[in-house]
């Protein structure tokens, strides 16, 4: 049996009645894990009802003896509470808190001694910057139970600490207590119908260890669960190598992150102590995880504990991927990088909370000429570029503290920010460029959607009037081919349904025979930045045992912006394909290029009108417009 057999009389009533103080006084559980959490939390605990909490000090009641085991962690004794008829058998919870000892032992080596606080605290002092708390070593003495309540969904375990003023309570009223019960006692409580898998048991025993020895009591509503939470995380780690079955939180965390500051994350917040293990050492990460109740629960307080460039320093190793476990395995999930492009606007932004790492990829127009200018606004920033003809070799981070103006580079920036304050962050990008030749909204390649039906317009309208018209003026031997075309141009599809696309389609509809087959849904139409414009739309064409096939099809232009209005320009049509017909001998090979002429419309004014993944433009004469004139882009 892995205890002492000596059993302490008269005890269990009274530690009964402090432990039914720790559940209803502070009415919070540790390691709770709820089956979905909102984007930002960054509370780590809840109340929990009254009858949840009843029931458990119900169940600890029934219990057998109290003893305290023959072993402890450093200068943690270690209590044990079972059921009766449990007692004397093999206790495989405690074993495993056995074999984890040596383990938790090294983590409290790495505990300040008494003349590192002080030297902390004079540095602090002569400073005048927040250092990470200096904590004392974990002294508290520990109670192991096992709970078999299906009370609290998901959770794991559970841990709660006396603070000062349940042991107060107990002194006035119970003197005899002093030199009965240890003060400070933590009640650690494992659910192990919940948990699957001996690593897992082991990972959960050093996760709620950690916190027995996080220094102070806990108000358990307060918001301060990144780093009670994150840091048990990261110690779990350390102790229980290999561990697999947490990455589900790391994930989570670079999901979370564009939107969360660091301070209203919770156990996903581990990232952050894997990184600072690395770059500062195990003892960064003990001072900062072993806290008092109201240290950090805000960002303003927690930018405190890194200077500016170490956030920065943060911000880069997720960029760069440098992160690692505490075993030195790659992380399961890495940050992902966001686009910001600004073909589609002069200006853009990136915003997020305090304390998040916001990496955006940067891409600039095509043959963009003006500056760039980046103002941080007070946040940390630093970026390196892509060289396009270098297999994508990235350059040297540079940092960025004052608004800064770059030449755009061919290939992609990387930028890196993080607002280490309060404050939220808001990074300004501007291209200077007064006329938006180079960074319109309208910039970019777009696929134009097919008008619907009901507003298309029937461009042979004209064509059955006219005929109308003649009908008086011919000869009566040639009615019977005036009705023949009016019959064939009535009984055809010739409504026109883009702006950007030809008739080929209706001609050969009008003979009957043939058909036209494009290769994209709709036309392909590009506006590059300085002014150039095309429109691809490769299409086979299939009539009397001909085929057509142009592979290349593209008319183009110029466009640009004049009082408000784009002007389209269209200037030459290019095509490039293979023709097979009866006696062809195979397919042949075709291509031409004929200046200043081109076979769709498309061309002159138009008003632009940017929504969203998608541009309008909308004829600049009012009598050209209604509907179906206009001309609606989507994103490609």
């Amino acid at each position: 049996m892995d205890m002492n057999t000596s059993t302490q009389k008269l005890t269990i009533t009274t530690l009964l009645r402090l432990i039914s103080s720790i559940l209803f006084v502070s009415a919070g559980l540790m390691l709770l894990i709820p089956a979905a959490e909102a984007v930002c939390t960054s509370s780590s605990s809840g109340d929990t009802p009254r009858s949840i909490l009843e029931a458990h000090r119900a169940e600890i009641t029934a219990m057998g003896d109290l003893q305290e085991v023959d072993f402890q962690i450093g200068l943690q004794k270690i209590y044990r509470l079972r059921k009766r008829e449990e007692q004397g058998t093999r206790d495989p919870w405690l074993e495993r808190l056995r074999a984890l000892a040596p383990r938790l032992e090294e983590l409290q080596r790495y505990f300040p001694t008494e003349a590192e606080r002080e030297a902390a605290e004079d540095e602090e002092e002569e400073s005048g910057r927040r250092l990470p708390y200096m904590p004392t070593p974990p002294e508290r003495t520990v109670l192991l139970v096992e709970s078999e309540l299906n009370l609290l969904g998901d959770t794991l375990a559970f841990t709660q600490c006396a603070g000062e003023a349940e042991a107060n309570y107990f002194i006035r009223n119970r003197p005899d207590l002093l030199r009965e019960l240890p003060q400070g006692l933590c009640l650690l409580v494992v659910r192990p119908h919940t948990i699957d898998g001996e690593r897992t048991k082991k990972f959960v025993l050093s996760h709620e260890w950690m916190h027995t020895m996080q220094n102070g009591s806990y108000d358990f509503t307060a918001d301060s669960g990144w780093w009670v939470e994150g840091s048990a995380e990261w110690g779990a780690h350390e102790v229980v190598e290999g561990t697999t079955e947490r990455n589900n939180k790391i994930e989570q965390f670079f999901e979370r992150q564009p939107d969360c500051s660091l301070t209203d994350h919770t156990y996903d917040a581990q990232t952050f102590f894997f990184w600072g293990e690395q770059s500062f050492g195990i003892d960064w990460g003990i001072s900062l995880g072993m806290g008092g109740p109201d240290y950090l629960d805000t960002p303003r307080r927690a930018a405190e504990i890194l200077h500016p460039d170490q956030w920065l320093d943060w911000a880069i190793s997720q960029a760069d991927h440098k992160i690692t476990m505490p075993d030195g395995r790659d992380l399961p999930s890495q940050a992902e990088v966001e686009l910001l492009d600004l073909t589609h606007s002069c200006e853009a932004a990136i915003e997020g909370p305090p304390l998040s790492v916001q990496l955006r990829e940067l891409r600039f127009p095509e043959d963009s000429a003006p500056l760039l200018t980046i103002d941080p606004q007070g946040a940390q920033l630093a970026y390196r570029a892509f060289d396009a003809d270098d297999a994508g070799r990235p350059s040297a981070w540079t940092r960025v503290t004052e608004a800064v103006e770059l030449e755009p580079s061919e290939g992609p920036l990387l930028l890196a920010a993080i607002m280490p304050s309060g404050e939220a962050l808001s990074v300004q990008i501007k291209q200077e460029n007064s006329d938006r030749a180079n960074c319109a909204c309208h910039i970019g390649r777009w696929m134009e959607q097919s008008t619907a039906d009901s507003e298309a317009q029937d461009s042979l309208k004209g064509a059955l009037e006219a005929i109308e018209k003649a009908r008086a003026f011919v000869p009566p031997e040639q009615l019977e081919e005036l009705e023949k075309a009016k019959r064939m141009i009535s009984s055809s599809d010739t409504k026109d349904r883009f702006r950007f696309r030809g008739a080929a389609e209706q001609i050969f509809e009008l003979g009957g025979e043939g058909d036209v087959n494009y290769v994209n849904d709709g036309p392909i139409v590009t506006f590059k930045g300085g002014g150039a414009f095309i429109i691809e739309d490769p299409h086979t064409i299939r009539a009397d045992r001909t085929e057509v096939n142009y592979t290349t099809y593209i008319h183009s232009g110029r466009w640009d912006i004049e009082g408000g209005q784009l002007k389209i320009d269209l200037q030459e049509f290019t095509y490039e394909g293979t023709v097979e017909g009866p006696v062809s001998d195979g397919p042949q090979h075709i291509e031409g290029s004929n200046r200043n002429s081109t076979y769709v419309g498309g061309g002159g004014d138009w008003i632009v009108s940017c929504e969203g993944s998608g541009v309008r433009l909308i004829p600049a004469d009012r009598k050209e417009r209604g509907p179906g004139k206009d001309a609606v882009l989507k994103a490609h």
